[in-house]
């Protein structure tokens, strides 16, 4: 009877164990994954910007004191994340709820708007052309079509 009663909690313990680690593995946050929401006619859809076409990035931002700053990192025209998609402008937000916003004309320029792979691989936001770098908007989230 005690031999039956100790095979039994064993197997307890072993399909506990297995389903502890499922759970764990499935909620531990990816580090390779650099998501973006992008939300478009009411829809959500997340994106990981890891899992696309990157391009190298490169290039040099004027921030709000005059100072310059250089960018080489790997991402994505965000005219081309969009691709397909009909909108009039773009809420770019963050993780703490700073929001810039670009027009068409800002995404559709060539070589202007990109979401890198910033620090961290969290998304950030450069517009090339801005000359105080206000639009720089790190840990980027959602990007909101209108």
């Amino acid at each position: 009877m005690k031999r039956k009663t100790l095979i039994i909690a064993i197997a307890v313990l072993i399909v506990a164990a297995a389903v502890l680690a499922v759970v764990v593995s499935q909620n531990t946050p990816k580090k390779d994954r650099c998501e973006v929401i992008i939300s478009y006619k009411g829809e959500q859809t997340k994106t990981d910007l890891n899992s696309l076409k990157l391009v190298q990035v490169k290039g040099t931002i004027t921030m709000a004191s005059g100072k310059t700053k250089d960018i080489d990192s790997k991402g994505i025209e965000i005219k081309d994340l969009l691709a397909g998609k009909e909108y009039t402008e773009v809420a770019v937000n963050a993780e703490d709820n700073y929001s810039a916003v670009l027009v068409k004309e800002d995404i559709e320029k060539a070589g202007n708007a990109y979401i890198i792979l910033g620090e961290e691989n969290k998304p950030r936001l450069v517009v090339m052309s801005d000359t105080n770098a206000k639009r720089d908007v790190k840990n980027v989230m959602i990007l909101e079509l209108k």
